[in-house]
């Protein structure tokens, strides 16, 4: 059997490889080259975090496969709102899982997370209509996942913010210059990519870093964390 550290230092190089090449596809305009790089993302991350142990990562993994793939074609309305469907099992996926290993909602953070999807839908209705929908049902399921993420490992935290920021450079592509859609467009992958690596692997991290007391999968709060003892 492969060593996991082998393993995990041939996933991190390929996972960076394979973002690399779909970014540089995406800004200069090679939508052949993406179809190739592209879908392998998520199957390297997959492989990285073990999902084959996991249902709820599978799924998740597999849906941002099909996601990523509906996204290659930016400024199709149909395609994104594929897309975006995806992307909805997909963070529908990751909420499940903060929930079951002890995340919970915290007011001063969802309040925070409410208004910047507020923001959202008002930025979409008047600058992007073609985009409302999408903002206003998807970005509600981000918020969710990133609320619950904040209560999570450093990785869930970080990763769940990274994927508002990503979104909201989608949203920031469509409504503003067209000048500014490469770079645009290359600020939304980097962001995704970072996102699910830090999101995932905060996820299959067993041991909470928020400094609060953890939660067991039924959210009952122990004094003690024994997975700390690893």
């Amino acid at each position: 059997m492969p060593d996991r550290a082998a393993v995990g230092h041939v996933t991190a190089l390929a996972y960076v490889a394979a973002t690399a090449a779909t970014v540089l596809g995406a800004v200069t305009h090679r939508p052949a080259l993406q179809y190739v790089v592209k879908p392998a993302m998520m199957p390297i991350l997959a492989l990285r975090a073990r999902a084959h142990d996991d249902p709820t990562l599978a799924i998740g993994l597999a849906a941002a496969t099909v996601g990523d793939v509906a996204m290659i074609e930016p400024d199709d309305d149909r395609r994104v709102r594929l897309g975006a469907s995806c992307f909805a099992v997909m963070q529908s996926a990751w909420s499940t899982r903060l929930w079951r290993t002890g995340s919970r909602v915290r007011p001063l953070v969802a309040a925070t997370r409410a208004a910047g999807w507020a923001g959202g839908v008002a930025i979409a209705r008047r600058r992007a209509p073609g985009m409302l929908p999408v903002t206003a049902t998807y970005g509600g399921l981000v918020a969710t996942t990133a609320v619950l993420g904040a209560d999570g490992t450093r990785g869930a935290a970080v990763g769940s913010t990274l994927f508002l920021i990503s979104d909201a450079l989608v949203l920031a592509r469509r409504a503003g210059s067209p000048r500014w859609a490469d770079a645009l467009e290359a600020a939304v992958l980097v962001t995704y990519a970072a996102a699910q690596w830090l999101l995932v692997r905060g996820m299959s991290d067993p041991v909470r870093t928020t400094g609060r007391r953890s939660r067991g999968p039924g959210g009952t709060a122990s004094a003690r964390d024994p997975r700390r003892s690893r």
